[in-house]
């Protein structure tokens, strides 16, 4: 916990550093010291995947960002001194109820952030990205080892930036010093609620931050980019609520921000594009001059992401592969888009790619609520909640706004269909009309009190006793929580929750990395570059007839996909 702090302590530093002359340069110094520091995060995020084009984000890359945190920080000290004054002083303002709360809820975040990970996707493909930036930056023809190394997500970008590779493998907690963050800001709006006579919905929305804790702490232990996307979402829904009225340039320009920001940690947050394009169309005459700026901001973001998608995987807007600029040896085989579309189906609709040709749209909609188990629950749910949503928004003072974050989601509802419609990558909006039906209703300052507690109890019970997941998930390697350690006070966990085995493969020109102690065909851990599992190579080789390859003979050089006929003679 205590080095899991001092990192804290240096990200708030270089976020809030960063942040100040981010605010300067598109003139949003007036905004909340959090923003500030979100808009830090952005910038740092974009510098650190410039930098990835051209090298590896090591220590050289880490003395650039001090000397850089170092000349903003100098640059800008009265500005940052007022950032920090203003977490001082918004502190002392809490009550000694919510200072208690806070601190408790700190001191458990900083409790899970120092144990072991708990999303298995941080041992399929988070360690491994990672590492690939820190030893090489970005690779050319990467996916070409494995799939999931395309993603490469702004999040696990800006998680290279903060980990200190060089130093230890225990640091990999950028997703917790941002949920320490905004429940600062969330207790902000509750401590002003409290103060008045009635609650205002746009602030005691954020409270769903604090009282969702017990399921964001199951991924804030890893770089999960579903951290950031809930968490800023809410926020923009927050400005939405609070500021639809009169949205002034300054707010606008959070809002373009933040939301191109959550499109660069995740790209299937493309809904995102909606929100300050909707926000421009509605308040056009007092937001038209903003425009150039938000187009510039948009169009780099985009022009990044298609850059560092054509190096992974050969397409600049992958998973596409009808789109393609620029011919290389390491693009991703085109066959593989048939890989993709079974997947997506498998894992939307649970049958089989041919059957789903064959159903109607209805019948695909009906299939999607009949899954069994708890996806088919909360499918229905979702249903349901889409339905009812809409009286809500009749009955509320905060129609226009509503009925835009509305059309946000149906939006989202619209591109999962066409995609995968898994429900976790809709859950942000089922939280956020949660509580909003919920503060809609229910506006008792005791009762926020005794949610607040009970939210606060039920996140830190999972840290210190074991439970068993079985009814939740199939998934053996998500069927037990990950435990706080007495040792975990000083020194946290490391960056992987298994002790792996690995086993020297060759397959080609290609030495790897086989972990054979851990069954899942995904898996790759945190052993040394490159890891994969054998079985993964094996399948694409019999369903493809291609295997992944050097492309010069070293790993910094990137990979490509060679036609093989024969395995065994590789």
């Amino acid at each position: 916990m205590i080095i899991v702090l001092l990192s804290f302590l240096y990200i708030f530093f270089s976020a809030s550093s960063w942040g100040v002359v981010t605010a300067k340069i598109f003139k949003v110094e007036k905004s909340h010291a959090i923003i500030k520091q979100l808009l830090g995060l952005f910038s740092i995020c974009m510098f650190t995947s410039i930098f990835a084009f051209f090298s590896r984000i090591n220590i050289e890359f880490h003395l650039v960002l001090l000397l850089l945190n170092i000349i903003f920080g100098v640059w800008q000290k009265h500005k940052l001194n007022s950032i920090f004054k203003h977490y001082h002083v918004a502190f002392k303002s809490f009550s000694k109820f919510l200072k208690v709360c806070f601190a408790l809820l700190s001191l458990f975040i900083l409790a899970q952030a120092a144990s072991a990970p708990f999303v298995i996707d941080n041992e399929s493909y988070y360690l491994q990205t990672i590492k690939w930036l820190n030893e090489y930056g970005f690779v050319k023809g990467l996916a070409n080892l494995h799939l999931f190394f395309a993603q490469n997500s702004g999040w696990h970008i800006l998680q290279s930036a903060f980990n200190f590779s060089f130093l230890h493998d225990r640091l990999n907690d950028i997703s917790a010093f941002l949920f320490l963050m905004m429940n600062f800001f969330a207790f902000d709006k509750i401590n002003l609620s409290l103060k008045e006579k009635s609650f205002h919905l746009a602030d005691i929305f954020l409270a769903i931050i604090p009282l969702g804790s017990i399921l964001f702490f199951q991924f804030i232990s890893a770089p999960s980019s579903d951290i950031p996307v809930f968490l800023i979402s809410f926020l923009l829904f927050y400005l939405l609520l609070k500021h639809w009225g009169n949205i002034s340039k300054e707010i606008f320009t959070i809002i373009y921000l933040l939301s191109f920001f959550t499109i660069y940690i995740k790209v299937s947050t493309i809904f995102m594009a909606f929100l300050p394009l909707g926000v421009l169309v509605f308040h056009f005459q007092q937001l038209k001059r903003s425009t150039p700026s938000m187009i510039i901001v948009g169009s780099f973001t985009l022009l990044l992401i298609m850059l560092k998608n054509q190096i992974l995987s050969g397409y600049p807007l992958f998973p596409i592969q009808e789109i393609n600029f620029i011919d290389s040896d390491y693009r991703l085989p085109e066959s593989y888009k048939f890989y993709f579309e079974r997947s997506f189906v498998k894992d939307g609709y649970d049958i089989s790619y041919r059957h789903f040709k064959n159903l109607s749209t209805v019948e695909k909609f009906l299939q999607w609520l009949s899954i069994k188990g708890l996806t088919g629950v909360v499918n229905k749910f979702i249903t349901v909640l889409m339905l009812c949503f809409p009286i809500l928004i009749l009955k509320s003072n905060y129609r226009k706004p509503l009925v835009f974050i509305y059309f946000l989601a149906v939006i989202q509802l619209c591109v999962l269909f066409l995609t995968s419609p898994q429900y976790r990558f809709f859950l942000v909006f089922v939280l956020a009309f949660m509580a909003i039906i919920f503060f809609s209703i229910f506006q008792h300052k005791k009762l926020l009190k005794t949610l607040l507690v009970f939210g606060i109890i039920f996140s830190g019970i999972p840290l210190f006793f074991s439970f068993q997941l079985k009814k939740f998930t199939n998934n053996q390697f998500t069927q037990n929580n990950s435990q706080f350690q007495f040792k975990n006070i000083l020194v946290p966990h490391k960056n992987s929750k298994y002790e792996y085995v690995y086993q020297k493969e060759k397959i080609g020109n290609l030495e790897y990395n086989n972990p054979v102690n851990q069954d899942f065909f995904w898996i790759t851990g945190d052993g040394v570059l490159p890891s994969i599992k054998k079985e993964q190579i094996e399948f694409f080789y019999k369903n493809f007839h291609t295997i992944p390859q050097l492309r010069t003979g070293k790993l910094k050089d990137g990979f490509y996909a060679k036609p093989v006929e024969n395995f065994e003679d590789e």
